[in-house]
């Protein structure tokens, strides 16, 4: 679905927000920064496509949205789920080296890159916690770097559990709205491999499941355990 699909405006569920709201700084008092402007995305919308002029970096309000690569024989890497308070759009210089997509219908805050780089610019609190954040970037994509080198399949499936509770602020009660496609195209796996090894997790007493997006961990210390080493 093109980005020409999205619906921008009041009748989104949530208002404008502000580029400070966007890095977690709290309410703007300076009208400058107020101007963010809410899309609402069906299931399935093309947010931005590979190649494309970066305008715009995005917060997610609500919903799960993925950033994605397509190679040239129509296989897809995922390189991120994107959850609720999240920012996505910041994978190049001048253009896009992703595209995104919603994973589920989603509210997103579109903030104009120009008029952030301003701010930033402005701001000396501003330019450190864009410098933070940019940092965390690095070092999320590091980790992930050190999961498809050296994990083996069940160390993944079971970093990614802890990795998408821990960012969700839930200790047992995880929203999985990705399909087993979306998480085996993110971690190099195939979607039978993810199947088997939650099958195993659930047999094992590790996890359940309350419905087919909706996973519980009864043991967190096991799956910790898990996503250290693979004992399958």
């Amino acid at each position: 679905m093109p980005i020409a699909s999205l619906v921008r405006g009041s009748s989104a569920p949530a208002p404008p927000t502000s580029a400070m709201e966007m890095l977690g700084m709290g309410e703007a008092h300076d009208p400058r920064f107020a101007f963010g402007h809410p899309l609402r995305l069906g299931r399935g919308a093309e947010i931005y496509a590979e190649g494309a002029p970066i305008g715009d970096l995005y917060k997610v309000v609500s919903g799960t949205v993925r950033t994605c690569r397509y190679l040239q024989d129509g296989r897809r890497v995922v390189a991120e789920f994107v959850l609720a308070g999240e920012i996505f759009g910041v994978d190049g210089v001048d253009h896009h080296n992703f595209s995104a997509e919603a994973v589920t219908e989603a509210v997103v805050i579109a903030f104009p890159r120009e008029q952030l780089n301003a701010w930033v610019d402005h701001e000396l609190p501003a330019a450190r916690a864009w410098r933070n954040f940019m940092l965390a970037k690095l070092s999320g994509a590091q980790s992930h770097c050190v999961l498809l080198g050296r994990k083996t399949a069940t160390e993944r499936v079971a970093s990614l559990l802890l990795d998408l509770a821990d960012r969700a602020g839930s200790a047992s009660l995880l929203d999985l709205p990705m399909s087993r496609y979306d998480i085996a195209d993110h971690l190099g796996l195939t979607a039978e491999t993810v199947s088997r090894i939650f099958s195993g997790f659930r047999r094992g007493g590790v996890i359940a499941n309350r419905n087919s997006r909706k996973v519980r961990i009864l043991d967190r210390s096991r799956l910790e355990a898990e996503a250290a080493r693979d004992t399958a």
